[in-house]
């Protein structure tokens, strides 16, 4: 980021804020890029699930926002539960031992200690069924995930009015990410409804999986609702920083007005 002579930097780890302290710490060797303490929270909403980008969380987190995240690492673990057992309904060797072997092919020993025993990023277990033969390719990772449902109840996201509560009474702002699939592309009813739903406070307007155009659509959106427009690298790997890290496309301008209400709502 430093490189890229980057203003701000938000690190919306998925589901939770446990690198918050890491990332504190490694922030005070870089005074020149903001640090804003953010987490890219999936919840469960009428359309099913949607993810929110939530920025500018306080440092003590509010008894009810840790409750929320408890809720989080409940789900991650349930989650990676049900997909062993779903697979071995359908035959395949695939148990809690092999999952937590897995996850520390990848994850650091403090973080699994932490978090205890999740769900396996879908790349690294996509790969793993094809080594074990579960599959033969990546085209079939996502049929099988298919048939896992269909064998067993995966947990749903924690619910958007619950975690949009806690978000807000914490005093973070709320945006939708990667909204294209979200919208149906630019409808408007459904834009409506999921900006009432979700309590949004903006939209992630630039990301690379929405089409040319369909950023200034978003943009105009956000300025007749009085929303505050961001973009998202969405940055899942080393290779992803090197390639990605802040080519989204988004305007200067947009991160000065995002900052503005950051501020605003913080006070």
């Amino acid at each position: 980021a430093q490189e890229l002579d980057m203003r701000c930097l938000a690190i919306t780890e998925h589901h939770i804020l446990d690198s918050q302290g890491e990332i504190t710490k490694l922030a005070a060797g870089y005074p020149d890029i903001r640090v804003i303490r953010a987490a890219e929270l999936s919840v469960n909403t009428s359309i099913g699930g949607v993810d929110l980008l939530c920025y500018g969380f306080p440092d003590p987190l509010t008894p009810f926002m840790k409750e929320i995240l408890n809720d989080y690492h409940e789900w991650q673990r349930e989650y990676g539960e049900a997909m062993c057992r779903g697979l071995q309904i359908l035959g395949h060797d695939y148990t809690d031992e092999n999952r937590t072997e897995v996850l520390r092919s990848y994850r650091p020993a403090h973080v699994i200690e932490q978090q205890g025993a999740t769900h396996v990023k879908n790349q690294v277990q996509r790969d793993y069924f094809i080594e074990r033969g579960f599959i033969r390719n990546a085209n079939e990772y996502i049929e099988l995930r298919r048939r896992v449902q269909n064998a067993v109840s995966l947990p749903p996201y924690p619910p958007v009015e619950k975690v949009t509560t806690a978000v807000q009474e914490s005093g973070a702002l709320i945006a939708i990410a990667h909204p294209h699939g979200y919208f149906k592309h630019d409808d408007r009813n459904r834009m409506d409804a999921l900006r009432e739903e979700c309590r949004l406070h903006g939209i992630e307007c630039a990301h690379r999986s929405i089409p040319l155009g369909f950023a200034k659509i978003y943009r105009a959106y956000c300025k007749k609702h009085c929303l505050f427009s961001t973009g998202g690298s969405d940055c899942h790997s080393d290779a992803d920083v090197q390639e990605h890290l802040g080519f989204h496309g988004g305007e200067e301008q947009w991160l000065d007005e995002f900052l503005e209400r950051l501020d605003g709502n913080s006070e």
